[in-house]
């Protein structure tokens, strides 16, 4: 093949070099010979090895301490299981459907109404839903997909989180003509520091098994050129030389050169997060956000669900300074429960729900009692809103039989710069909230490319 390119919206930068390998090629239409003939038991067989298979990954990422990894793999387990989709494939078989049809038309039916929800992370699990789909058929069709040479770039319609952490050939990178950059891909590549490109056109998918391909930037290059890859290993030589000498330093005091010391805490919100940064040597965390877990809840979350997000993080920072903030649910972040209206600000709804705050209190006193904990209050617009937060961590202080640690505000609207002096004077510290506090007061949505800096 002669040289090609081709560009795509980065969902993980990076660059790359390695052979193309497409994971999703298109399977004929009739099965191999397998055990039985008769679809409903086809179906059921081939929902259970892709279950058996997710299953097995993520024991295996667990036990290779990438447990963010493992919990992604576990979600599309319980897809592979869960029994409405199984009962949807076998009513296809029942009215005459062969297994592989059936298949597809009940993941076809779920993804469509997956993609079609107002909120585009709980949209983004379509993708999860179609590769089971796609993973049932290639078993039913006796596709292992084990016999491949790397470093592997991968190429599909659509990649999966599944597909990067599959221990085959070392995947290097991965191209994908459809996708976003809150689907379980895009962070599994983000942790793993895979580059990945989305929004590539379907002409790409063409690029022959075994082609070298360079990703860089945005771009995807087939064949490149002796130039092209030498400019490529050198930066990837330089971005490995870079991540050892900084392990080098992580032990170095924080000072500027004329000996000052810089406190550096960490913004964090997952376990992998809370990791990175003691593995970083920060001082602790400024910032750990709490609503990521439950941007797909049915429901305000309960203080059980609350305590099981937060304990694995809180586990790895004992004896540290963590300040939490609580639930910041906004229009960009949006949970099915809240509707799909606009809301500007979580703050009054959470009010609105004192149980709930409650409980979201008390998980935090008890996930956090070894740490050095602080609780930050978002989008606070005065001192009358402070004070009825207070009153709430007290009663599940009280509930818990602690002492109630710092109660801080963000300032983040122009109605808390009006009201500062007041805020200032209830709360127990301060924290600017520099993005949301820019685009209020110039009027944009953070969300908008105006508010990206070039």
């Amino acid at each position: 093949m002669s040289r090609a390119t081709f560009t795509g919206r980065p969902a993980s930068t990076g660059t790359a070099l390695g052979r193309a390998h497409r994971t999703d090629r298109v399977h004929a239409a009739t099965l191999p010979q397998r055990s039985t003939g008769d679809p409903v038991r086809q179906i059921g067989d081939a929902f259970d090895a892709v279950h058996r298979r997710m299953l097995d990954l993520a024991e295996s990422l667990r036990s290779q301490g990438q447990p963010e990894q493992a919990d992604i793999m576990e979600v599309a387990g319980y897809i592979a299981a869960d029994p409405d989709l199984r009962a949807a494939a076998v009513r296809h078989a029942e009215q005459g459907d062969p297994a592989t049809v059936a298949i597809s038309q009940a993941v076809h039916t779920y993804a469509t109404a997956l993609s079609h929800l107002d909120d585009a992370t709980l949209a983004e699990r379509a993708t999860d839903v179609r590769q089971i789909g796609r993973r049932a058929l290639a078993w039913l069709h006796g596709d292992t997909d084990t016999d491949h040479q790397g470093p592997l770039v991968l190429f599909a319609h659509e990649i999966g989180a599944a597909d990067l952490l599959e221990p085959h050939a070392p995947v290097v990178a991965a191209v994908s003509v459809t996708g976003g950059p809150n689907s379980h891909a895009a962070i599994v590549a983000r942790s793993l520091g895979i580059p990945l490109l989305l929004g590539v056109v379907p002409a790409a998918l063409d690029v022959p098994d075994g082609a070298e391909v360079l990703v860089d930037d945005g771009q995807v290059v087939v064949c490149p050129d002796e130039d092209e890859r030498r400019a490529a290993l050198s930066t990837m030589d330089q971005a490995r030389a870079r991540r050892v000498e900084l392990r080098t330093q992580r032990d170095l005091a924080s000072q500027t050169s004329d000996g000052h010391t810089v406190v550096l805490r960490a913004n964090i919100a997952t376990p992998a997060d809370a990791r990175a940064a003691v593995d970083a040597r920060c001082d602790g965390v400024g910032l750990l956000r709490t609503e990521l877990p439950f941007l797909d809840a049915a429901t305000w979350p309960s203080f059980g669900q609350h305590t099981a997000a937060l304990v694995p993080v809180f586990r790895q920072l004992a004896g540290r300074p963590v300040t939490v903030r609580t639930l910041d649910y906004a229009d960009d972040k949006l949970p099915p429960f809240l509707g799909s209206s606009r809301i500007g600000r979580g703050l009054p709804l959470m009010l609105a729900a004192p149980e709930a705050f409650t409980d979201q209190f008390r998980a935090i006193l008890t996930a956090g009692a070894a740490t050095d904990l602080r609780i930050m209050i978002p989008m606070v617009a005065d001192a009358d809103e402070l004070r009825a937060c207070r009153d709430l961590l007290d009663k599940a202080a009280a509930q818990t039989g602690v002492t109630p640690p710092p109660l801080g505000a963000m300032i983040e609207l122009p109605e808390a710069v009006a009201n500062i002096d007041q805020i200032a004077a209830t709360a127990g510290f301060l924290s600017i909230g520099s993005n949301d506090l820019t685009c209020q007061i110039l009027g944009l949505d953070r969300r908008d490319p105006v508010a990206t800096p070039p």
